[in-house]
Parts: C-alpha cells; structure tokens; sequence
C-alpha cells in the first residue's frame, strides 16, 4: 500500500512511512536537511519514544479511538488550543514533566472512555504529522468543524464553494418546545387593557352557569357514575348481544343516522363571541327570519340593507377578522337581488340596485337600464332625479349643453303630463312642486357652472310668465304665452327685478313703452378699472387670470341686453355666453299654480344669494350657515358670495322684493313686508346712522293698510330694533303695540305671548343672538325696578289687562301668587288640549311654545333671576314634547306633527341657551349649565346650525377640543347633511391657524407645523367619511374644503391627485377647477382651461386674451 505522504528521511516533515522503507526507495545523493528545524531537535526524538512506550497498548485502542474522535473533536480542539496558549506564556519546562506525568498515568488500566479524550487531546496538540508515528496512512486526517474564518478574507475562495453546516438545533433532544415557548414567554410584552386582544376578552358575552342538579336522592361517595350512553350500550349488549350489528359499534353516530336516514340534531358549538357579534348575529337572524315571512316588504329590504353598514362600522378588534367594504357591497347586491325577485318591478329597489352595482357595471350599462325605467316609469320623480345625477356626475361623457338636452326632456316630459296631454300613467300628488324643485335644481347647475347670466334669465322669465301674466292670457296654452312671451323678452324692456320693471302684463296694456338705460355700461367701467390694478401689479400669469375671472364672475351674472338708445344691436356684444336668448331658455318655462307663485318669488332670493325669506328660526340658521367663513376667517370660501358686495347686487334683490310686494295680497303680501324689513335691517349699521334710516322704512311699511293692524309685522320691528342694538326703542314700540293690537282676542291671538316675551327679555336686557357666540361675560347690571317690572307685565299678561304696562306698583303680592298658580294652570291645560288634538296650525304651536316661556319666565323674576326655576318649568313641557314624539307613528300625517314638534322643541332649547348666557352675564356663573344643554340639544339635533356654533366657540374659549373631537369623530359619516363636517373642518383650520399665530408670537417657541399632521388626518378622516355617503359625495363644498386644506396644511401631491378625483364626481363645478388652478399654477393652466373648454364650463376671459392683457 502506498503511503499518503511519502518521505524519504526519518527526519522528513512528514514521517508517515517507516524510515528503512524510504531509504531503501530512494537516492542517497538527496539531501533534504532544509526541511529540519534545527531549533526543536528534540520533537523527533520524543515522538520516536513516545511511540516505542505505547505502541502496545494503542494498537487495541486505535479503532475506538477514531470512532469516538467525531464525538468529542468539538470539545477538545476549544481545550487544547486555550491551554497551550496560556502554558507557552509561562513555565514550559514544567508543562512538559507535567504532560509526562499524565502520559504515564494513561498507560496504567483504565476504562477506554477515559483515554479518549487524552489521545485524542495529544493529537490535537501536535502540529506536523510526523510527531504522531503510529497513526496509520488511512486515518491520517482531522477533522475540523469549525469554519476558519480566514477563508473568507482571501480573493481565491468563493463564497458558495464553502461548506457551512449550520447547527440548527442546540437544545437537548425532546425539550425543544418547552424551551422554545419558555423563550417566547419571555419576549412577550404585557398587553395594556386597550389592546385588540384585551378588546376582545372584556368585549366577550358573559358564560353561562350551569344549574344544579335537583334529583332528590342522595349520591354517595365512592359511587363512579358512567355516561349514561356507555350504561345503556353495556345494558342492551348484554340483553340483545346476539342481534346487534357488529356495524353499529364500528360507526360513530353522524354516520349511522345517515344510513338509517334520520337527521341528526346538531347541538350548537361553544364558539367564543363577543357582545357585539353576539348582537350583531341575533339581529341578522331577525332580518333573515322577517324577510322570509315579509318578502313584499320593501322598507324591510332596504333596512336590512343600511344594517349592513352597522356592520362594517364596528373596528376590526372586536371580531375575528376584518370586514372589507367590497365584501360588504357584495353581501348588499345579493340581498337586494333577492329582493328584487320577490318584489318584480319595484323602481326603488332597482334604483338600489343600479346605484350599488356602478362600481362594477359599466357606465353606460347604467345608463341603458335607468333609460329603459324612466321609459317604462315617466312620471316617477325619484327616477329622474338619479338619472340627471348619473349623467352629470360622469367626467367623460358630461357637457353643459348635453346636460341641458336632459333637463329640458325632463321638464316636457312632465309637462305633458301636467296638461293632460299624456295619460299613461297615474301622476304624483304634488307634481308642481317636484316640477319646481327640478328647475331650481337646473338653475342651481347652471351657477355652477359658471353660467349665471343664463340662470338668471331663466327664473325671469319664469317670474314673468307666472306672475306677471296677462289677464287675458292665463287661461291659454303654455306654447301661446310663451311666443307672446318673446316678444316682450327681445324688446328691451326692463325684465323682473331690474331697475323700472313693470312686468309683461303692464307692457301688454302699455305698448308706448320705451326701453331704458342699460346698467351693463357702469358695471363694465367700473370692471376695466379694477382689471387694470391687478394688471398692475405685475403677478404671475396664473394669479392675474383667476383674478381677473373672479372679478368678471362677480360682475357679469345678469343677462347683457343692448342699449337701445344708443342704438347698439346683439351683434355689439363682446361676449357671446353673456347675451341670453329666448330660445336658450324657452325650453325650462312651465306653468305653476297661483298659490306656488310665492314660493317661486322666495326660490329666486334663496338663489342670489339673500337667506332671510323664511321663519325667524330659518333666517338665524341660514345667516349664520352663510357667515360661518366669515367667522373661521376663510377667505378662499368666498367666491359664492363675492356677489353681495357689489352695490348694484343690493340694489337688484331690493328691486325683486318691492315688484313681489305689488304682485301679492293677503298673508304672503305681509310675510314679504317683513322679508322688506329684514332686508333693510341687514345692510343698515347701528353705530354710524343708528337706526334711522330703518326706522322710517319702517314706519313706511307699518303705514300700509295691511301691515297696519299685523301682528307679525310689529312683532318683527320690535325684533328687529333690539337685533340693531336699540332695546329701549324696542321697549317703547310694545309698549305702544301691546294696547293696542291685543284687545283684538279675534285676528291673530297666536302672536299675543310673543309680544310680552319679548317685552320682558328687553326689560332684563337679554343678549342679542348675533352677540351671543361671542359668549362674553361682560357683568350686567339688572336693578330689582326692572325685575319688579318683568312681574307686573307678566302679571297682565295672565289678567288680560293689556292698557296698564306701565305702573308696575299697581300690582299686589297676592295677584303676584295668584298669577303665578293662574300661569302654571295655563300651561298645563295648554298643553293637555295639544295632547288631545294634534292636527293644530303651526301658529298655535308657536303660541303654546311662547306662553311656556313666558311661564318660565315668571318663575324666574319671580324667584328673583332662580335659574333653576326656569328649568323646572322647561323640562317639564320638553318631557311632554318628548313622550308626545315617542307615541308618533311613521304616517305621512305624522311626519308633518313630528316636524312641529320637533321645531317646538329646538326653541325650547334656543330659549334655554338664552336664559342660561343671561344668567353667566349677571352673576358669572360657571359654564356647566350651558354645555350641559347644547350637548343634550345636539344629541337631538346633531347637524343643527345653531347648536353646532354655539358649541364650536364654547370649547374654543376653553381651549379643550377633547368634547369637540369626540362628538364630531361619532356623528360625522352618520348625518346627510354637510353641515357638521363643514363645522368640524372649519373649526380644525381655525384651531391649525392659532397654532400658527402663537408660534409667529413666540419665535423660540413650537414651531407651527409641529402638530399640523395629525390635525390633517383628522381633517383627512373627517372629509373621507362625509364623502363615502352617497348623498354627500356629490357635495362641491366639501371637495372644495378637502383641497384647501390639502394645499394649505397637506401634500401637494396628494392635492394634485384629490383634484383629479373630485372632477371625476362634481365635473359641474367651476370653483373645483379654478382649485386646481391654485394647485397646479403656470405647470397646468392650460391644460385645465383646456378642460373647462371641453366641457363648457363658462369662462370669463380666455388665455389668449390674458397673454394680449399682460403684453
């Protein structure tokens, strides 16, 4: 056998052959003397004896040696190498005999265990081979397993050709998993008590106790009971083992009611759930169970459907897994599929249909099936009101001019209907009105759009063909009123609201007429001018434009006519979108009933912009939803109303209420005397002229034989005076009224507790409502003479005795008493009656709802200023409003009675607002009272107008939005309106905003983008939840809020794409490009003008005019 390592001298560095073998092999002329270390003579020498001493006893020890090497190599290398390190630092002699001594001791009889280790030890310590003469040339290797770490240094190795045998288990065979889940013990960290999981624990449904066992009988102790199936198999094998199956032994018990064909009745698993999936699952049982008995129930249908928004609702904590909104919508489409085979035609449940199905139907499959409805269903206005915000509502098939086409086949159609010339299908109740609040929604598309001129001549020409009709032509067709119509439209007479206008029926019977001056030639001047500042300036192409287009918006909205004196024609019209035809508007006239004439006339002021045409309550609620901007001081939402600063602007709206006053008689004639009154007091200021002016317009109004005797009308001066800062004015104009309008228990009773409510409040100097957002505690002063006198007048007021206000001493103690048990029995017999009977006017509810403050009232001066008196009296009538509410059934009947009551008790709880701010006022009280009532009023009223701003400036005051947060964050994504998350993002800018003016105050301070990003994804969250509804996704103001702030406060990336998703549901809306402007600038103006081309969105001044304007 030839050796591994071949040398030829005993002295070689390899001596693995014995010595005469290689000399015998080889030359002696070769010398190989450079392969000895001289230094170490004596290695060979003592390897050669060591091998002599041992040689015996390793020949039958070698093979258990090489066997157990792979064993204990790991062990010994780490030993061996640490001690020969620390034993060649000191003493090496010594080391030696010591390795000697150990040596010798291995030679005496030992167990092979023992020396194992030993030699294996040796031969790790020697470092070249011929030390170890007796190893034979097969076993000449060792084995190494450790990876020398040096290998990975060197350019000659590759990384991959290195074997590496990782150790993939270092715990004792069989204890893995204990160890294993000892350690991840360990590395978990203590869950805190709003954790998911700890959710879930506290969330879950209580166990349920087993009872005891009622068997009378005593069980001893060491009885062992069986399972009484095992007792009963035991018993019956015994008794029939020989005709038993040996089958049914083998089968389980599902198996063997399936062959004998029985079912098996499954006993319900002990699932653990929570609370919540508990109720939820019990009241999804309840749907499944009534709509299987009720399937021709539709309003179950479609309830179960909004349950399955609850569901989606509830966080991903509480349940097993999250709930994904497509796996929500697809749940939705089979239920309203099964739906819709039990109830087969129904137009509301396919209208549910179509809407949830648009994400995954094309766009112009929808639009086939709603055509192929309104075909079949022509008459149905909740069909063609889907239909016109689907196709208006589509980016890439909208138009201004395609979407006129369907509003004008809406209109006729119904129309048709409306004469009688079609009768294929039985007509709505009120199809006049839905006609109008189709047309109202046209104009209000039209504005949109930025085509104001043309909306505007539509409702003149309505006004005209409505209620300035000849006599002679009320009784002919619409197609022959409308071409006599045209006429009066092209001659150039003033039309309805313009200076000098007189109407169709007077130019009709007045045919001289000449045409006047045209007001287009002021506003024009006065336009060029301001366009000249801002040219000025020298601002950027993109600033200058949008400024230049939202000045020209704000002048040209009234049709341009041609000044017939000075002999211009249509053709001397610069701007074609401003001149307005008949036949562009010929299309939308249709003929309303008389007694909707005034609602047309109050339509077209809610249309330019002027808010105060309604109820008191109606005009505080819509004033301050107009001047909310104003009072969270955003100016970019102004653009709608740029209108009401113009002066011309007034001057119109105050020309549209004097021609309406000659046009009505009767009850409407004095509401539109007190919207006359309103509209004066609104552009009047109290500090500079005080009160002057109004009073004698006024006084002019009060002088007209039907305002003369009216009730309201002084009722509302009285108001309106005390609203302008003059309260003694107002005192003195009850005092004189009161004698003399209240004798008179006949005409209008109603307004009688109104008169001495307001009286008293004067008296006591209550704060105004426009004041009281304010929410000063300014002291004021009310002497015991004023509230001696607040007793005496509510002392005639229960005595009737009107003619004696003014002599409170006439007034005893005892009448004192006596009035005040005579008004509590009052009130309660007044309410009773409205208990009994619930079909009374709107006028005697407000007249049960002002004696009940006038009672409260009482008490309270009585009680000398006891606000809890006060309460005592309001709580009690809001109990019986709230018990009265309860008993209501669902009726349409109902419904108008559950509107009066509510409307009954959102004044209870204005009129609590007012009497507890009066109260701080006096006696600097605690703000507790008032949070209380707002809180409980917006519980009831959640998207109040009213409430929600009182609110919002009371957390402002304290500087602790913590409530603020937690009602918006419960309501918002519930409410349809989009009043309370244009309150919740307003009142989130305002506070972002005095974050930044107090780090603008204080420079060393916090900077004001410090806390800028989580109030953005609170707006961010807000705005999303309001814009996943349907009814507010459409909602123009809202994207306009979501893409200030994103400009503002967010990213301009995400503005830029939030721009592109708003157009996609509001394509309509001009405001929303004149944003995207804003984002964009210089980078994309052309290409959004370009857009807004496309789609005929109207455009004041081109870009090619813009470049010639800056040049």
């Amino acid at each position: 056998m030839n050796p591994l390592f071949p040398v030829v001298n005993k002295s070689s560095l390899f001596p693995v052959c014995n010595n005469n073998e290689t000399a015998s092999n080889t030359s002696s002329d070769v010398k190989l003397d450079w392969l000895q270390n001289k230094s170490f003579p004596s290695l060979s020498y003592e390897a050669q004896q060591l091998q002599e001493q041992r040689e015996d006893s390793v020949t039958d020890q070698k093979q258990e040696i090489i066997e157990s090497s792979d064993e204990t190599a790991d062990n010994t290398d780490d030993k061996t190498e640490s001690r020969k390190r620390k034993k060649k630092k000191k003493h090496k002699h010594k080391n030696k005999k010591k390795k000697s001594h150990k040596r010798e001791a291995s030679r005496s009889p030992s167990p092979p265990i023992k020396i194992k280790p030993k030699i294996t030890e040796n031969q790790g310590n020697k470092v070249f081979i011929e030390e170890l003469p007796y190893l034979e040339p097969e076993d000449a290797f060792r084995i190494d397993r450790k990876a020398n770490i040096h290998n990975w240094k060197y350019e000659s190795l590759y990384k991959g050709h290195i074997a590496a045998f990782p150790n993939l288990y270092r715990t004792t065979l069989g204890g893995e998993t204990c160890i294993r889940n000892h350690k991840h013990k360990e590395k978990e960290k203590t869950r805190r008590y709003f954790s998911r999981e700890s959710k879930r624990l506290t969330s879950q449904a209580p166990m349920s106790h087993l009872l005891p066992n009622k068997d009378s009988h005593q069980i001893e102790s060491n009885f062992i009971p069986l399972p009484p199936e095992t007792r009963a198999g035991a018993k019956s094998s015994g008794e029939k083992g020989e005709n038993v199956d040996i089958r049914e032994r083998l089968m389980d018990d599902s198996t063997s009611h399936y062959v004998k064909g029985v079912g098996v009745v499954t006993e319900d698993q002990d699932v653990c759930l929570t609370e919540t999936e508990q109720r939820l699952n019990k009241k999804t049982a309840e749907f499944n169970r009534r709509t299987r008995e009720e399937p021709h129930n539709v309003d179950l249908w479609l309830e179960f459907l909004e349950f399955q928004d609850t569901v989606l609702r509830y966080p991903e904590s509480e349940g097993h897994f999250k709930i994904t909104k497509a796996a929500v919508l697809e749940k939705k489409i089979a239920i309203i599929k099964k739906a819709m085979e039990s109830n087969q035609g129904n137009i509301s449940l396919k209208l549910k249909y179509l809407q949830l199905c648009r994400g995954a139907m094309e766009a112009d499959e929808v639009n086939k099936e709603m055509e192929n409805l309104i075909f079949h269903n022509p008459t149905n206005i909740s069909l063609w009101n889907q239909y016109l915000l689907f196709n208006q509502s589509r980016l890439a098939t909208f138009s201004v001019s395609k979407m006129c086409k369907l509003y004008q086949k809406c209109i006729t159609t119904l129309v048709k209907y409306q004469e009688g010339k079609l009768t294929t299908h039985t007509l709505p109740q009120n199809l006049s009105n839905d006609l109008l609040d189709i047309f109202v929604r046209l104009c209000s598309f039209l504005k949109q759009a930025g085509h104001k001129e043309k909306a505007v001549a539509a409702f003149q020409a309505m006004i005209e063909l409505n209620m300035c009709c000849p006599e002679r032509l009320k009784s002919a067709e619409l197609t022959d009123k409308t071409i006599i119509l045209e006429s009066f439209w092209d001659s150039g007479l003033p039309r309805f609201g313009e200076e000098g206008a007189r109407g169709w029926s007077f130019s009709m019977d007045n045919k001289d007429l000449l045409p006047t001056e045209s007001e287009n030639s002021e506003k024009d001047s006065s336009a060029e001018e301001e366009e000249q500042l801002i040219l000025q300036q020298e601002k950027e192409k993109w600033e200058a434009w949008l400024q230049i287009e939202t000045l020209r918006e704000s002048v040209h909205w009234l049709p341009w006519k041609p000044n017939l004196t000075e002999g211009e024609t249509m053709d001397d019209c610069e701007d074609i979108d401003r001149l307005v035809l008949f036949d562009d508007i010929s299309h939308f006239l249709f003929c309303v009933p008389e007694n909707m004439t005034s609602r047309l006339l109050i339509e077209f002021l809610n249309f330019l912009g002027f808010d105060n045409c309604q109820g008191i309550e109606m005009e505080q609620e819509n004033g301050k939803l107009k001047q909310i901007f104003d009072i969270f001081r955003l100016e970019d939402f102004k653009r709608s109303h740029l209108l009401q600063e113009r002066a011309f602007f007034h001057k119109f709206i105050g020309n549209t209420i004097q021609q309406g006053l000659l046009k009505f008689q009767g009850d409407f004639h004095t509401k539109l005397a007190i919207v006359w009154l309103r509209y004066q007091a609104q552009n009047e200021d109290s500090k500079k002229v005080e009160c002057k002016k109004f009073k004698k317009t006024a006084r002019n109004v009060l002088k007209d034989p039907t305002n003369r005797n009216s009730k309201a009308t002084w009722l509302e001066y009285s108001r309106l005076l005390s609203s302008l800062g003059g309260q003694k004015d107002a005192i003195e104009v009850l005092e004189m009224a009161i004698p003399m309008l209240c004798t008179d228990n006949d005409s209008e009773k109603e307004y009688v507790p109104a008169f001495y409510r307001n009286l008293v409040e004067n008296v006591l100097n209550f704060p105004v409502e426009a004041n009281l957002f304010q929410l000063s505690k300014n002291h004021v002063s009310i002497s015991t003479e004023n509230v001696k006198k607040c007793v005496h007048i509510l002392t005639c007021f229960c005595e009737n005795c009107h003619s004696d206000l003014k002599n409170p001493d006439s007034t005893s103690a005892v009448s004192k008493l006596k009035s005040r048990r005579k008004m509590e029995e009052k009130l309660d017999l007044l309410l009773q009656d409205h208990e009994k009977d619930t079909s009374r006017s709107k006028e005697e509810w407000d007249s049960c709802l002002a004696t009940s403050q006038c009672c409260a009232l009482f008490e309270y001066v009585f009680s000398d200023l006891n606000l809890d008196s006060a309460f005592c009296v309001l709580n009690k009538v809001q109990c019986k409003v709230f018990n009265l509410m309860s008993s209501l059934t669902a009726d349409s009947n109902q419904s108008v009675l559950n509107q009066k009551l509510e409307r009954f008790l959102e004044q209870i709880f204005r009129f609590k607002i007012r009497i507890i701010h009066h109260h701080m006022c006096v006696h600097h009280s605690s703000l507790g009272p008032l949070r209380e009532t707002v809180e409980a009023a917006l519980e009831i009223f959640p998207d109040h107008v009213y409430f929600l701003h009182v609110f919002t400036e009371l957390e402002k005051g304290s500087m602790v939005f913590g409530r603020l947060d937690r009602f918006f964050g419960h309501y918002i994504g519930r409410a349809s309106s989009p009043v309370l998350t244009v309150f919740a993002v307003a009142s989130l800018i305002r506070r972002q905003k005095q974050r930044t003016e107090l780090s603008s105050a204080d420079p060393e301070g916090v900077p004001s983008h410090a806390g800028s990003a989580g109030l953005m994804n609170k707006i961010r969250s807000y705005l999303e939840r309001s814009l996943e509804l349907p009814d507010l996704e459409h909602c123009s103001i809202l994207w306009n809020m979501y893409l200030y702030c994103e400009r503002s406060f967010g990213h301009s990336e995400r503005a830029s794409g939030l721009f592109y998703r708003s157009l996609q549901l509001c394509p309509w809306v001009k405001d929303l490009y004149l944003d995207g402007v804003k984002i964009f600038k210089n980078s994309k103006l052309e290409e959004i003008t370009d857009l807004m081309l496309e789609k005929e969105i109207r455009l004041q001044i081109p870009l090619e005019e813009m470049d010639i304007l800056q040049q």
